[in-house]
């Protein structure tokens, strides 16, 4: 829990000066570092459930939490749908039907920056 907390406040680390690009520039820290700390929206669950995607919804607990090992029930981190592409990309192999907690990532309560501190919406 602790190296967790450190990772995402950067402890000993210094991080980049705010700057604005377009879109996400594929780095995957956020995947990395908040990848067992999600919750499953109702509309991801029916959402799921439509598309008959129980590949995720078996790393589902009772509670919400995704991503979870369904044969220890432990948290993963970091999302185990994050993939490595050439020239170091790293992109979310479930894009079209990821959680809504990561298509609305960065929200005002982390100024719309991502932890690169890129502005990523206005």
């Amino acid at each position: 829990m602790y190296e967790t907390l450190k990772r995402l406040l950067h402890l000993g680390e210094v991080v980049a000066k705010p700057r604005r690009v377009d879109g996400c520039a594929c780095c995957g820290r956020c995947c990395e570092a908040f990848g067992g700390h999600l919750h499953a929206s109702a509309r991801d669950l029916a959402r799921w459930r439509r598309e008959g995607r129980e590949d995720l919804l078996s790393r589902v607990n009772r509670l919400g939490w995704i991503w979870v090992d369904p044969p220890s029930n432990r948290l993963l981190d970091p999302c185990p749908f994050l993939s490595r592409e050439a020239a170091g990309r790293k992109v979310c192999s479930i894009n079209a039907t990821k959680p809504d907690m990561c298509r609305d990532y960065p929200t005002v309560a982390h100024g719309h920056r991502c932890l690169n501190g890129v502005f990523l919406k206005l």
